[in-house]
């Protein structure tokens, strides 16, 4: 026997399903509706801390592109990378200042144990 030989075939073709006649609900989302209350807070604070990285970001290029010589016209990011290397050299001194008092207060320590 030939296998596959007996296939009845539909005279009627097949139904098609009904599209649903539920209306389509909006998901709630920034377009559709504005945040209130408790959501507002929370997406306004989002938004002041990526803010705040964007700007702590683009001080630190700005420092690397001046560090890095030649001529820069970008006279505000230039500004920028100046005070960044500013605010980095303080740093780097108070923390060299410290660690010097510390090595002097260790010494000290040790001469009196003598």
């Amino acid at each position: 026997m030939a296998q596959g030989g007996l296939k009845l075939k539909s005279n009627k073709a097949a139904k098609k399903s009904k599209p649903s006649q539920q209306k389509k609900s909006i998901s709630k989302g920034r377009k559709a509706f504005a945040a209130k209350g408790r959501k507002a807070t929370l997406a306004k604070q989002e938004a002041e801390t990526s803010k705040a990285i964007n700007r702590k970001n683009e001080a630190t290029v700005a420092a690397r592109a001046v560090g890095a010589g030649g001529k820069f016209y970008l006279t505000d990011i230039k500004e920028a990378g100046h005070n960044e290397i500013r605010k980095k050299n303080e740093a780097l001194r108070k923390k060299e200042s410290k660690s010097a008092k510390m090595s002097e207060r260790l010494q000290e320590q040790i001469n009196k144990l003598k």
